[in-house]
């Protein structure tokens, strides 16, 4: 009888060591790349205020960029390697590569990393706005 309960208990022990491995095969360890594209940006002659990242109350400079073919000018808050000088437009090229991790406290994150160097031309970009402060981010100052 005694041993047959040390049998089932055992039986029952790499059962559950079974299953528990099996838990976590969907699911790769550590960080992972979930997007990468490459693209050309132009980079405004001047930086202007913004917040540092999405979701973010924190207020910093940012650059201020076009994607090729927009007319509309977008705020991106760090490119890796981009040795930036004010009072000139760039045109650059850059990857954009999305990562999850999570074990992390912010598990999805984007960094931008500088390909090259198209041109550097001393101008003052036009048609920039005043800043890139969301109005949630203005209202909750105001309060």
């Amino acid at each position: 009888m005694l041993k047959k309960l040390r049998l089932q208990a055992m039986c029952l022990l790499l059962c559950c060591a079974g299953l528990a491995g099996c838990l976590n095969d969907n699911e790769p360890e550590g960080r992972q790349v979930t997007g990468y594209e490459e693209y050309a940006l132009t980079v405004a002659s001047k930086k202007l205020p913004g917040l540092a990242g999405q979701g973010s109350n924190v207020l910093t400079e940012v650059y201020a960029v076009k994607k090729e073919g927009a007319t509309e000018w977008e705020e991106l808050p760090a490119i890796n390697g981009f040795d930036y000088e004010n009072g000139y437009e760039y045109r650059i090229r850059i990857s954009e590569t999305s990562y999850l991790d999570k074990r992390m406290g912010t598990p999805a994150w984007t960094e931008h990393d500088l390909l090259e160097i198209i041109s550097k031309e001393k101008k003052d970009s036009e048609g920039l706005p005043a800043d890139f402060i969301p109005a949630w981010y203005q209202d909750a100052q105001t309060e």
